[in-house]
């Protein structure tokens, strides 16, 4: 039978992928959001980079999406503060997506037809 100290350490565990993920995304997305003027020429740099964040940034969206509409232990009910705390976090998540989305738009418009190859 596992002890409360072995249920405290897997659940530490948890929280730390959980912050090393993310601290990944933020990383791999990091050039792509701040930086102050970019061409297509410093874009194209970051290409793999930034398409590796925003996969990850998708997939960490889906999951939340997945926590709120369809919780795994159902015998224990969600708390109004995690429900509202989980929906703020989505929509947040909507946000960024939605705000790299757009940069990327602008720095295609921008950029013209510099990177095209027909």
């Amino acid at each position: 039978m596992a002890g409360p100290d072995e249920s405290a350490l897997k659940k530490g565990g948890r929280i730390a992928a959980l912050i090393l993920v993310w601290g990944l995304t933020v990383w791999l997305i990091f050039p792509l959001v701040f930086l102050k003027d970019p061409s297509l020429k410093d874009a194209s740099r970051y290409f793999y980079r930034s398409a590796l964040g925003i996969t990850l940034l998708i997939i960490l969206y889906g999951k939340t999406l997945f926590d709120l509409f369809f919780p795994l232990d159902t015998g224990r009910g969600k708390t109004v503060a995690q429900v509202i705390f989980l929906t703020l976090y989505a929509l947040g998540l909507t946000g960024g997506i939605i705000l790299i989305l757009f940069r990327i738009f602008a720095l295609y418009i921008r950029g013209g037809s510099a990177g095209v190859n027909f």
